[in-house]
């Protein structure tokens, strides 16, 4: 079982060589529709994301983005009810070559990551060179989306602001005043910071911060690993327990969930470390509900990473949360949320029948409570028997583990994995 079931001058020459490239994109097919030709919703480029900015810039046209996944209502909505229609293939083809990409395959997972995409479908409108002007999710009729790719080309797009500051950050000014801006001017477009955030910390020299700029890297450390993370988790002594508490936890979810993430995607071992450290400074300052969460992602990527120690601290915490539960409550649990489940249809206000696969949802809807207390002593036990050495002392706990997961919910995984671990 996974746990989680989860960004590329001279004149003559210059006019010389994009005259070449438009004709060889054109040749090669590579090109987005010809200007003023006649097509049936938007007409995607085919190529690689460096041929795109190349095609962009010999075509001076800005670009649009579509970020979808396989599994993304919304997104398959919008390719088959809104990308189809002529309006919006003539609007977007006119002003736009447009693109497409998985985030999860190909060069999907690092331009997910550079342009920080966090929900899907994400679109982003790029300038020619790819700089980000805007950025829209989520489904939307067609005369919404036409208006979002004219909102992007208009006064309101930040465009050419954010490749000023891109430029100025390029040649190396520093100053604390600009660093700012930038950083927060990134964050609200989705960015990742970490670049910024380490030449800012730099600036420091190692003077300490003050709560305001401890507040601040807080509210801009992004998604993705940077020098900020260890000297917040270092430094949230600064504030009073109530805001101490309530920052941990905006930090834990906005920046360290993610960064584990990351770094298990990437098979980052030293940045996995480094977050889990961090985020052991926060646990206990955590909520009850977010250290379940720190627990199970811990377990999810130390198993992954093979990151023992983290395992087992993880593991024990979150074994024993589940093991304290009475198996008389859990089926008093199941019970009373199964009822709530079935109401509608009991009732009369839902029909069982429309319903594909109705006997199979209501079989496993009557053991909710429980199948997820032995999910969870499950996924530990697994983790354990997986990576730890044989005869490590840890796996006669695990045996344990798989024995109440069975007793909870027995199927053919929970049995096989307490065999496993019984010896039998």
């Amino acid at each position: 079982m996974n746990f989680m079931s989860l960004l590329i001058s001279l004149y003559f020459p210059k006019r010389v060589v994009i005259r070449f490239l438009i004709c060889l994109f054109a040749i090669s097919g590579l090109t987005n529709i010809a200007r003023g030709q006649k097509t049936e919703g938007i007409q995607f480029f085919k190529g690689t994301w460096k041929q795109l900015l190349v095609a962009a810039q010999a075509q001076n046209k800005p670009i649009f983005v579509d970020v979808y996944t396989d599994w993304c209502a919304p997104c398959k909505r919008m390719e088959q009810e809104i990308f189809v229609l002529p309006e919006v293939g003539e609007y977007y083809n006119n002003n736009f070559i447009c693109y497409r990409f998985n985030a999860e395959n190909g060069e999907g997972p690092a331009l997910s990551k550079k342009f920080g995409i966090t929900a899907y479908p994400t679109w982003l409108y790029l300038s020619n060179s790819g700089s980000l002007q805007n950025r829209r999710t989520d489904y939307m009729p067609a005369p919404d989306f036409i208006e979002a790719g004219k909102a992007a080309l208009g006064q309101d797009s930040v465009s050419g602001q954010l490749s000023a500051f891109d430029q100025r950050f390029r040649i190396g000014e520093r100053s604390i005043g600009f660093l700012r801006e930038y950083i927060k001017m990134r964050t609200a477009l989705q960015l990742d910071n970490a670049d910024v955030l380490n030449a800012y910390l730099k600036t420091f020299k190692g003077k300490p911060l003050n709560v305001d700029e401890l507040r601040f890297l807080i509210n801009n450390s992004g998604r993705t690993w940077s020098a900020a993370i260890p000297v917040i988790a270092d430094n949230l002594q600064m504030f009073d327990m109530p805001e101490r508490r309530q920052m941990a936890g905006q930090f834990f979810e906005n920046t360290l969930y993610f960064v584990w993430g990351t770094a298990a995607t990437e098979g980052n071992r030293p940045i996995a470390a480094q977050a889990l450290a961090a985020s052991e400074r926060l646990y206990p300052l955590l909520d009850t509900n977010r250290q379940l969460t720190a627990d199970h992602a811990a377990v999810y990527h130390c198993h992954k990473l093979k990151l023992t120690e983290g395992l087992k601290r993880a593991g024990y915490r979150l074994a024993a949360k589940q093991m304290a539960i009475d198996t008389s409550f859990a089926r008093n649990k199941d019970k009373e949320l199964f009822q709530q489940v079935m109401a509608p249809f009991i009732s009369g206000k839902q029909d069982s029948t429309k319903i594909a696969g109705f006997a199979e949802e209501k079989r496993l809807a009557s053991t909710q409570y429980s199948g997820k207390v032995a999910t969870l002593l499950y996924e530990v036990a697994n983790a354990f028997a997986e990576i730890l050495p044989p005869g490590d002392p840890a796996l006669h706990d695990a045996a344990l583990w798989a024995k109440r997961a069975e007793q909870l919910l027995p199927n053919q995984h929970t049995k096989a994995l307490n065999a496993r671990l019984s010896g039998k």
